[in-house]
Formats: C-alpha cells, sequence, structure tokens
C-alpha cells in the first residue's frame, strides 16, 4: 500500500477532521494568550491602515510609522485615564450602588408583589449585584494582563506592518500568483468592513455617551466605551451594552430616567445600524445571518469574550482563505449570504 493510497478518500478526511479538533482544542487551551494576541492583529490591520494613509499623504515610512503609534499611543493614554479611571470608580462606588439598590426594591415591594416577585427574587438580585462586584474585582488583574499583551504586541505589529505585508505579497505570488488578485479584493473587503464598522461603532459610542450625560447618568464615557466595544457583537452587541447604564439610571434617577435611556440608545442604534452602516458600507456583512449567531458561540467558547469580540473578522477571514483554493470553497458559499 503506497502512501497515496493510505492517505486518500475516507482515511484523509478522518486525518483532516483529527487535525481541525487537535488544533481547536489547543486554540481553546490557550485562549488566555491566544485572544489578546488576536485582538492585538484586529488593532494592528485597524491602525495600520491609519498607517497607509499618512505614506499615501506624502510622508516618508519612518514618519508615517512614528505618526501612527504617536495615535496609537495618545489613544491607550486615553483609555487609561478616562475608562479606566471610570472603570475604577464604579468599582469603589459599587457598594454604595448597592444600598442604593436596597433600597429601591424595599420602596418598590408592594409593586413587585403584585408583579409576582417577591422578596426572595429582589434579594437574589441583590445578592448577584454583590457577587458580580466581587468577581469584576478579582478579574481586574487578569485584564489588566490581558490589555499589557494587547499593546505591546500591536506595537511591534505596527513597526513590522509595511514589512509584513510585502512578506504575504511575496509568499502569495510565489506559491499562489494566480491567485494575488483574488486574495487582494477579499483582503480589502474584509479590511474595509472592519474600518467601517469601527467608525459606525465609534459613532454610536459618542452617541450613547452624549444622551447618557444629558440625562445625568454617572460614567456616561465609561457606557460610551462600552457601546463602542459591543457594537462589534452583532444583534446581541447592543442589549449588552444598554443593560448596565439602564440600572445604574435606575438606582440613580429612577425608572422614568431607565426608559429614557432604552428610547435615546435605541435611537442611536437605529441611527448607526441602519442609516449609517449601510450609507458606508453598501451592503451588510456579506455573512448568512444564522452563521455570524453560531459564529458569536462558537468563537466565545473558543477564545472567550476576545472570541465574541472578534468573531465575525475571524470568520470572514476563514471565508477568505476558503475562497482561495478551489477544493474549500464550497465552505465560503456556505458562510455566505444566501440567495434567492
Amino acid at each position: 500500500m503506497t502512501p497515496d493510497t493510505l492517505f486518500s478518500g475516507p482515511a484523509r478526511t478522518l486525518i483532516l477532521i483529527a487535525a481541525v479538533v487537535v488544533v481547536l482544542a489547543g486554540m481553546r487551551a490557550a485562549s488566555p494568550i491566544l485572544g489578546p494576541l488576536l485582538f492585538s492583529v484586529f488593532l494592528a490591520v485597524i491602525f495600520g491602515m491609519l498607517l497607509h494613509w499618512f505614506m499615501k499623504r506624502g510622508y516618508s515610512r519612518w514618519v508615517s510609522l512614528v505618526l501612527t503609534l504617536a495615535v496609537f499611543i495618545a489613544i491607550i493614554a486615553v483609555f487609561t485615564v478616562v475608562i479606566a479611571g471610570s472603570f475604577l470608580r464604579i468599582l469603589a462606588d459599587l457598594p454604595m450602588y448597592r444600598e442604593e439598590l436596597e433600597q429601591s426594591l424595599e420602596m418598590a415591594g408592594p409593586l413587585l408583589s403584585e408583579w409576582g416577585i417577591g422578596s426572595g427574587e429582589a434579594a437574589s438580585l441583590s445578592v448577584f449585584v454583590r457577587d458580580s462586584s466581587l468577581s469584576l474585582v478579582g478579574s481586574l488583574l487578569d485584564l489588566a494582563i490581558a490589555a499589557f499583551i494587547i499593546v505591546l504586541t500591536t506595537l511591534f505589529l505596527l513597526w513590522e506592518a509595511t514589512g509584513f505585508s510585502s512578506k504575504i505579497r511575496q509568499i502569495i505570488g510565489e506559491y499562489r500568483p494566480g491567485d494575488m488578485e483574488r486574495f487582494t479584493g477579499l483582503a480589502t473587503k474584509n479590511v474595509d468592513y472592519l474600518i467601517i464598522r469601527t467608525w459606525v461603532n465609534l459613532a454610536m459610542g459618542v452617541g450613547t455617551a452624549v444622551i447618557l450625560w444629558l440625562i445625568g447618568v454617572d460614567y456616561a464615557i465609561f457606557w460610551g466605551f462600552l457601546a463602542f466595544l459591543l457594537g462589534f457583537v452583532p444583534y446581541i452587541g447592543f442589549w449588552l451594552a444598554i443593560i448596565p447604564p439602564m440600572l445604574f439610571a435606575w438606582v440613580e434617577l429612577g425608572p422614568v430616567a431607565a426608559l429614557l435611556v432604552l428610547a435615546g440608545e435605541a435611537l442611536v442604534n437605529v441611527l448607526a445600524e441602519y442609516i449609517l452602516f449601510p450609507h458606508m458600507a453598501g451592503r451588510g456583512l456579506d455573512l448568512s445571518p444564522a452563521v455570524v449567531f453560531i459564529s458569536l458561540i462558537f468563537w466565545g467558547w473558543i477564545l472567550g469574550a476576545f472570541g465574541v469580540l472578534l468573531a465575525v473578522p475571524l470568520t470572514l477571514t476563514v471565508r477568505m482563505i476558503a475562497e482561495l483554493f478551489d477544493g474549500s470553497r464550497w465552505i465560503g458559499v456556505l458562510l455566505g449570504p444566501g440567495t434567492e
């Protein structure tokens, strides 16, 4: 029996499936490191476009690199001072908000009873808030380590941005010269999506922060940043971003303020998702909605929180790679939107 007959047909399929399982298991085991590294690649793609923009304006490679690094470091400094500062203030003020929540639940006891919510359920909500605050404190060190890995890796990737792009073009041109144009087109389409998605999320985050500031909700800038970040999570990101400020508004200002937060953020989401994004992108995700939802679960299981944030970019990358090869092009069709 020759190697060609040994690794052909069903045997080759089984070996391929086993290899995929092993790779996924390894990715899941390495998710504490792999997640931040992939997020660094995502940031490097975004800021790499800024680097190329400076170069197109006539600046030399070194000047463009210095300007890009300066912008990146400035954003990190703002994030550290404003966002991390707000996060630490929230942690410090959580006991006070818990007391206010307990008082609000006590005052709303008769109304909650009419709705079928007894004192036991209300007490469970208070315990949940307390346990969540302790969990946040325990995760602070992990967040700091992940942030350090992300910043450091992104700096190195930006430093090598132009050289790495040349290496990719050289590899594709040497081993698959006929696919260079297709690879460039697919990569440009995916990067364009990331850029447009970032701009739309930025508009959503700024709009959220302004509305919460007008209503009088504390930590409006932090909630705006949260809306910006969770905008990368399709379908459920909006609800993940809106629930915390609604709870804070209810505890601080009452139920009317919480409803105003819901209405205001819903308006911002409609303007960003259904008007601004289609106008800028001219298309949707170019992925099947079912595939998008399944990818959130799949990549979240593999990489945790970073997998949820990067589910769409990672799935777009898988589709791009699959479409480069004749044998796997059916995967790209399967991941794509349905045709009528």
